[in-house]
């Protein structure tokens, strides 16, 4: 038993020995008081002690024992070495203040860390660390200052890539569009890999889907089976109108990669790329798969998938369903618009003119035309456009004008229009066709005079409308 007592003293007197041995300035130094920090002694000051007065003018190895110190998450005794190493070298070690700033940061003082980043620059301009870490935590408090800063490194260092990494700032403050930017100016495959997926959203959301493609497909040279890429390239290659490729990554998405939840916005491109095939149930399917999933914190939202659905069973010739799903798309818009009631009018109008049965086309046009009665109810300023167009429809379902059914709604525009000082170009079009309606209408009733008056003001408006001059020429 006491041989072996004194086996174990000799191993924890060897280990005791190896921690304090060199205490000569030089690199051993640095790997001795590695060893003292994590074996964590009670008496780590007065181990420290020697190590300091051999190194006191080492100001590279005083901010090694200040880097270890910070490492272990000591971060007292990493200031106190820090400080040591500027008083050894004079202010100067660059080093001493980025640990100085790496402590801040980690106390998530921005500008404090990025005050120590920027004394580590002054005292070391060609050190592309501090630049790109005073970028990263000043990006939070000025994100184009960051990229300035990095811009000072670019002519410091004309050989260093700053791009992407400016790309990055950008990207973490939320301005896609100078992430795109920077990022386009580096190559596809320079990128490194852990940024190619920031790229492919801001190319994406950009509308700029050539690079998208191009992120997304060096990034799942890197990461197969990536669901952020196969997802992204899925989007932009439907957007491109690639729609096999498109159909090729739908299928690798939703088929092959595990552990994905997909979205509504998912299963709405996931239609849109179907409808482009023209698979139209599995098109319908995924239009009302994106309906049960959407919500009101949705990127994509209701009604513009309810649009859509209409637009599609307009497409398929199914009125029915291409009138409820629309009306379902107004109802749940928050804010309509006089463009939106009008593509209601533009459905029912479309399929007039594929009617065959004058009955059905008449029936279609007069819906058409209520339409536009509701627009002009709902905006007032619109009643003279609504009017016209409610006229223009309405004359459809007249034959030869015979019954005048449009003459109220045209007699309308006239009122509003004729003593309007500053109509516009597109009011003195409505006003003269409206004009010329009142005026055909007053010839065919054989009331010459009724129609020259018309015609008068139709040559106040266009001097040369020729219907207007022969009317004119009439006795």
């Amino acid at each position: 038993m006491k041989q072996m007592k004194y086996v174990l003293m000799g191993v924890l007197m060897l280990g005791f020995g190896t921690s304090v041995m060199a205490q000569d300035g030089s690199q051993a130094d640095v790997n001795a008081v590695k060893q003292i920090i994590s074996n964590k002694p009670a008496d780590l000051d007065k181990q420290m002690k020697p190590f300091y007065k051999a190194n006191k003018k080492n100001a590279a190895n005083l901010v090694a024992f200040a880097r270890a110190f910070f490492e272990a998450k000591d971060t007292a005794n990493a200031s106190t070495y820090a400080h040591y190493a500027l008083e050894a070298s004079k202010n100067k070690c660059a080093p001493a203040y980025i640990l100085l700033g790496d402590i801040e940061a980690l106390a998530d003082d921005g500008g404090a860390a990025a005050a120590q980043y920027d004394q580590a620059i002054y005292a070391d301009p060609k050190l592309v660390e501090a630049y790109y870490k005073y970028a990263l935590v000043y990006r939070k408090i000025d994100p184009r200052g960051a990229a300035a800063k990095l811009d000072q490194l670019k002519a410091e260092r004309p050989d260093v890539s700053v791009d992407a990494i400016k790309g990055h700032i950008y990207m973490i403050a939320g301005d896609r569009k100078s992430a795109y930017d920077c990022y386009k100016l580096v190559p596809v495959d320079k990128i490194d890999p852990s940024y190619l997926n920031e790229f492919a959203r801001a190319s994406y959301f950009g509308g700029h889907f050539e690079d998208a493609l191009k992120a997304c497909e060096e990034g799942l040279k890197h990461n197969p089976g990536n669901p952020t890429f196969t997802r992204l390239a899925m989007f932009s290659n439907y957007e491109l109108k690639n729609y096999d490729a498109a159909k090729n990554y739908l299928n690798k998405y939703f088929n092959e990669i595990k552990d994905v939840e997909f979205s509504e916005y998912d299963h709405y491109y996931a239609a849109l790329i179907h409808e482009a095939l023209e698979d139209k149930d599995n098109a319908k399917a995924s239009y009302h798969k994106a309906l049960e999933l959407v919500s009101d914190s949705s990127m994509i939202k209701r009604w513009d998938i309810l649009k859509t659905l209409a637009n599609s069973h307009k497409k398929d010739g199914d009125l029915d369903n291409a009138i409820k799903y629309y009306n379902e798309f107004l109802a749940c818009k928050p804010e309509v618009k006089v463009d939106d009631y009008e593509t209601l009018a533009e459905i029912y109008s479309s399929f007039a003119k594929e009617e065959a049965d004058e009955a059905a086309k008449n029936a279609l046009l007069t819906k058409a035309a209520d339409v536009y009665a509701l627009i002009g109810e709902k905006y007032p300023v619109q009643q003279a456009y609504a009017n016209y167009k409610r006229a223009e429809l309405i004359n459809k379902t007249d034959k030869d004008m015979a019954k005048r059914l449009a003459k109220p709604y045209y007699q309308q525009v006239v009122t509003l229009l004729s003593s309007k000082e500053d109509r516009s170009k597109s009011e003195n079009t409505m006003l003269k066709y409206s004009l010329h309606y009142l005026m055909f209408g007053s010839y065919l009733d054989k009331n010459i005079p009724s129609a020259k008056e018309y015609a008068t003001q139709i040559l106040a408006i266009d001097p040369e409308y020729k219907a207007a001059q022969d009317i004119m020429g009439l006795k």
